[in-house]
C-alpha cells in the first residue's frame, strides 16, 4: 500500500483511531495492540500483491523457528541459508517473476535477529506473535529503516497510549517526506529520466547536470520514504532510529556511509564487516574486509556488473581514505573542500547505480568527459540563440525535461531553500528547531509546506519509490 495514496490515508486513520481506543485493554506484553498493530501489518502488505504474503509468511516461520532451536553454527548456517533462499532466487535467477515487496529489508531483518539470538545479545522470543509484527511491521516493511529485534521487541510488548507530540512529530515528518518526495525527488527524476534515456543526444552538460541532479533524487526519494516511515511509527509511539543524516554534507565518503542508509550500513558493519575480521586484523586484511563489505553492499542492490562496480567503487573510497588519512589530517583542507570532494565521489559512484546497463554508464562518462568542449560551444550558441534558448539547448531543457527553462528556474527556486534548510538542521535536530521558532514563522512553515505537497499531489504521477525495486 503506498504511503501517498488515499488507501493508506484510510487505512491509517481507521488504525489509528482503533490503536488508541484499545490502550486501555491491558494483557500480558500488549497483547490486544500486538493483534491489532499485527492485523493491520499484513492488510499493508497483502494489499500489494497477494502473491508476496506466502513470502512474509516463510520468513516469520523462519525466523521464530531459528530463534527457538538454532544451538550450533551448523544450524546457525542452516537457517540463514534457508532465510536469504527466497531472498537470493529472486535478486539472482533473473526469472520474470515479480520480485516480493520488501523482501530485501525485512529477510536482512529476520538474519539480524537469528545472529543475535545465537551469540545471545538478546534472548529467543517465545511469542509467534510478536516475532511476526517484528517481522511485519508495517511502517518499515517496504524499504526500511531495517529494524533490530534489540529495539523493536521491547517497543511491541509495551502499550502505547496516545501522546500529542508523538503524533504531531510524525505528522511533521511524514509532510517533510511527501515534500521531499514529490517536490523534489519526483520533479528531478523527469529530467534524470529524459537524459538518461537519450545519452547519444544528450550534451555533456546535460548528463553532468542529471548526474548530479540524480543525487538529490535517490537521497529525496530514499529519505523522503523514510521520513514518512519514521513519521507513521512515531505517531504511535514507535522509535525506529534514524536513516539519514545529511550524508552529502559528509567530510569523507566514510563519513557519508555512517550518515547515509544508516540502517543497512550499520546492518553491513555487524554482520559482515566485523565477523570478517573488522579492524582487528592486519592493515591489508582490513583492506580486503572493506572491499568485501561493499561488494556485498552492491550485490545487494542487485546483480548486474553496474551494482558490482558502484559496490567496489565504494569499497575502494573507503580504502583510500584509510590509507591517505594520515596526510589528508596533516594537510588541514578546509572543510567545505572536502565536502565538496566527497559530493563528486559519491556523485560519479551514482553513474554506475543509475545507469540501466555498464554501456549507458560508459556512454554517460564518456558524455561528461566532453563538458570542456561543450563549454565552448555554449559561449557560440550563446551568441547565435541567445541565453536563455542557448542554455535550453545545451542542458536538454524541453517541454518534456523539466517543463523546459522556466519549470527548471522554478525547480531551483524550491531546491535551493532545501539546501539551506539542510544545512541550517545539519548540528540540530529540525523538529527541535521548527518547534523553538515562534507560532506565526510555525505556521507559515506549515502552511508552505502543505501548500506545495498538495500542488505536487495533483500534477505529480511518478510516486513510485526507487527503492521499492530493492
Amino acid at each position: 500500500m503506498p504511503f501517498i495514496s488515499l488507501s493508506f490515508a484510510l487505512f491509517f486513520t481507521i488504525l489509528a483511531i482503533l490503536y488508541f481506543a484499545v490502550q486501555n485493554l491491558r494483557s500480558r506484553d500488549n497483547f490486544v495492540q500486538q493483534i491489532l498493530l499485527l492485523a493491520a501489518s499484513l492488510v499493508f502488505y497483502a494489499f500489494a500483491d497477494l502473491r508476496f504474503v506466502p513470502f512474509l509468511f516463510y520468513i516469520v516461520a523462519l525466523t521464530y523457528l531459528a530463534g527457538r532451536f538454532c544451538k550450533n553454527r551448523l544450524m546457525l548456517a542452516f537457517f540463514v541459508i534457508a532465510d536469504l533462499a527466497p531472498l537470493l532466487f529472486f535478486k539472482y535467477s533473473h526469472t520474470k517473476w515479480i520480485f516480493p515487496l520488501g523482501l530485501s529489508f525485512f529477510t536482512f531483518q529476520s538474519v539480524s535477529y537469528i545472529a543475535d539470538v545465537y551469540t545471545k545479545k538478546i534472548s529467543a522470543e517465545k511469542n509467534p506473535l510478536t516475532v511476526a509484527l517484528f517481522v511485519s511491521f508495517f511502517p518499515v516493511i517496504s524499504s526500511g529503516p531495517i529494524q533490530r529485534a534489540g529495539n523493536l521487541i521491547p517497543q511491541l510488548k509495551a502499550t502505547h497510549t496516545f501522546d500529542y507530540d508523538n503524533a504531531t512529530d510524525g505528522m511533521k515528518l511524514f509532510a517533510w517526506g511527501m515534500f521531499k518526495k514529490l517536490c523534489i525527488a519526483d520533479r528531478i527524476a523527469v529530467y534524470v529520466n529524459f537524459v538518461y534515456g537519450n545519452t547519444s543526444d544528450c550534451s555533456g552538460l546535460a548528463l553532468l547536470l542529471a548526474t548530479v541532479l540524480y543525487s538529490f533524487q535517490i537521497y529525496c526519494d530514499f529519505s523522503g520514504y523514510s521520513d514518512m516511515a519514521i513519521g507513521c511509527a512515531k505517531f504511535f509511539g514507535f522509535d525506529v532510529g534514524k536513516n539519514f543524516d545529511h550524508p552529502y554534507l559528509s567530510k569523507s565518503v566514510g563519513e557519508f556511509w555512517r550518515r547515509w542508509h544508516i540502517s543497512l550500513s550499520s546492518w553491513l558493519r555487524d554482520y559482515v564487516y566485523i565477523p570478517l575480521g573488522g579492524s582487528r586484523v592486519a592493515l591489508p586484511r582490513i583492506y580486503l574486509n572493506l572491499i568485501v563489505t561493499f561488494l556485498v553492499s552492491g550485490i545487494w542492490h542487485g546483480s548486474s556488473w553496474n551494482f558490482v562496480i558502484w559496490g567496489l567503487l565504494h569499497g575502494a573510497y573507503q580504502c583510500a581514505g584509510r590509507a591517505l588519512k594520515p596526510v589528508l589530517e596533516k594537510a588541514k583542507i578546509p572543510a567545505f573542500i572536502k565536502i565538496a570532494i566527497t559530493f563528486c565521489l559519491v556523485t560519479f559512484a551514482w553513474i554506475f547505480f543509475r545507469a540501466s546497463s555498464l554501456s549507458e554508464a560508459v556512454d554517460v562518462i564518456r558524455g561528461i568527459s566532453h563538458v570542456p568542449a561543450d563549454v565552448i560551444s555554449l559561449i557560440s550558441l550563446k551568441n547565435t540563440l541567445g541565453v536563455k534558448d542557448a542554455l535550453r539547448t545545451t542542458f536538454a531543457l524541453t517541454d518534456s525535461a523539466f517543463g523546459g527553462f522556466s519549470g527548471m528556474a522554478k525547480f531551483l527556486a524550491v531546491l535551493l531553500p532545501f539546501i539551506c534548510i539542510s544545512i541550517a538542521t545539519r548540528n540540530t535536530n529540525g523538529l527541535s528547531l521548527i518547534r523553538r521558532q515562534n507560532a506565526v514563522v510555525r505556521w507559515a512553515f506549515y502552511i508552505i509546506l502543505c501548500t506545495m505537497v498538495t500542488g505536487s499531489l495533483t500534477t505529480n504521477t511518478n510516486t513510485e519509490f526507487l527503492y521499492f525495486a530493492f
